[in-house]
């Protein structure tokens, strides 16, 4: 290496050094590949997520090296917007996309993600539990022309409403508190390792209240209809893969933090959709005679109706009893933040609801807003009075009276703005013997 590139190196060195001590670092007169450079390096040594903005020609490159590009259409041309993953009209938008859009993202990517495999994982595990009942033969537990459609139609229209229109917290509160972005953000708290791995041995123990709960209820070789006919593979997999449908589709609502028209239309339409797609198949012999009739005779049995309430209801119940206790004992940042954003509007006066330190007011300082308010209403009917032409001796005395009281209430004590002084003069023709009179009076 010549002295010149050494010298170079080191002075990168120590600048990227300097620049991780600071919290802002400003760099002037930079050519556009400085800039890309400058953002590539700071990926590379810290492994952080870079946004780049600009609103030129010459931030395109750093744009474009960044994770998540930013542009801004103005007076500088469009280049800088093209190149972007980003687009808006001013800087001040960055405020709203970060903290409100790119929270409401990450919480729903991170939760369709997570579900898709937890759904997955469910229709896999139970097909590995039944091996052990068909001696791994090779023997399927559900029918294809029932089971094709689980993934493509009848859970997968919910997590992508989910996905599109889910609001974890609001956005003002969101664009007001910028903690509530980084705790969603950081330490893994919506998507990481651990929590990976935590919907997939969910899964795996939901998959095995279900399978084996069901299994045991049905009996396959136990006779059940009054002609002496027992349950079967077939309606013994049916019942199951109902409680499967079933189950996932209510699971999901625990993850909805926004419930609108749209997400009921689509999730009671995916489940009416099940039930005529089995109608359909068990109504026409010729295109799947295996499962001719099974669903009725599925109905019509008290047993798998009791089978499909109580091994669909506890690992939803487990789940509520895990999460309740959870956000009771151990509350993280957002659970506390999203109570007080749900029980904003329907506290009762008076009464804490919210663990953070309380903003509320209370009971004194609600007496001493409506103490002031009481004043400055007194007040301005005193101006009102002046400019109806009443005597300036009846407005001193209202006004005297009414501090007095006020003193005598709650011992407060009133700076007087310019203001409250201008509306104390009145007829300026007798300011002078008016105050006089009224300062004996006061004292």
């Amino acid at each position: 290496m010549s002295k010149k590139d050494l010298e170079i190196l080191l002075l990168k060195e120590d600048f990227f050094e300097l620049a991780s001590m600071c919290k802002s670092v400003i760099a002037c007169r930079c050519t556009p590949l400085q800039k890309a450079w400058v953002v590539e390096e700071m990926r590379e040594r810290t492994g952080a997520v870079c946004l780049a903005i600009g609103d030129g020609g010459n931030d395109e490159p750093m744009i474009k090296k960044a994770n998540v590009g930013v542009g801004i259409v103005g007076e500088e041309g469009s280049a800088a917007a093209q190149a972007a993953d980003y687009a808006f009209g001013q800087f001040r938008y960055l405020h709203t996309l970060l903290l409100v859009h790119g929270s409401w993202s990450y919480e729903r990517i991170s939760i369709m993600v997570l579900y898709i495999f937890y759904k997955t994982t469910i229709a896999a595990i139970v097909q590995f539990f039944f091996g052990f009942f068909s001696g791994f033969s090779g023997q399927i537990l559900f029918n294809p022309w029932i089971f094709i459609p689980y993934n493509a139609a009848f859970t997968a229209v919910p997590i992508i409403v989910v996905a599109v229109l889910d609001q974890g917290l609001p956005a003002e509160a969101l664009e007001n508190i910028p903690k509530a972005y980084r705790s969603r953000i950081s330490r893994d708290q919506l998507f990481g390792t651990r929590i990976f791995f935590r919907w997939i041995m969910n899964a795996v123990v939901h998959t095995a209240i279900v399978f084996f709960t069901a299994f045991w209820c049905l009996d396959t070789t136990g006779i059940t209809f009054p002609n002496g006919q027992v349950h079967g593979l077939w309606l013994t997999s049916m019942t199951v893969y109902s409680i499967i449908i079933f189950m996932v589709s209510f699971r999901l609502t625990f993850e909805m933090r926004s419930i609108t028209w749209i997400h009921h239309f689509f999730f009671w339409g995916s489940l009416a959709l099940y039930v005529l797609v089995a109608i359909g198949l068990n109504v026409l012999p010729t295109l799947n005679p295996d499962l001719f009739f099974v669903a009725f005779a599925m109905w019509a049995n008290p047993q798998a109706w009791l089978t499909a309430i109580l091994t669909g209801s506890l690992p939803l119940l487990l789940d509520l009893a895990i999460r309740g206790i959870k956000i009771e004992l151990f509350p993280s940042y957002q659970d506390l933040l999203r109570e007080r954003c749900l029980l904003r509007d329907y506290k009762k006066e008076n009464v804490e609801t919210f663990r953070f330190q309380p903003r509320q007011k209370r009971a004194v300082e609600k007496k001493h807003e409506e103490g002031v308010q009481h004043f400055k209403h007194k007040l301005n009917e005193a101006t009102r009075r002046k400019q109806t032409g009443n005597t300036g001796q009846a407005q001193m005395e209202m006004v005297i009276k009414t501090l007095l009281r006020w003193r005598d209430l709650t011992g407060a004590i009133l700076d007087a703005t310019e203001e409250d002084a201008n509306t104390l003069q009145y007829d300026t023709g007798r300011e002078g013997k008016i105050g006089n009179s009224d300062e004996k009076k006061i004292s």
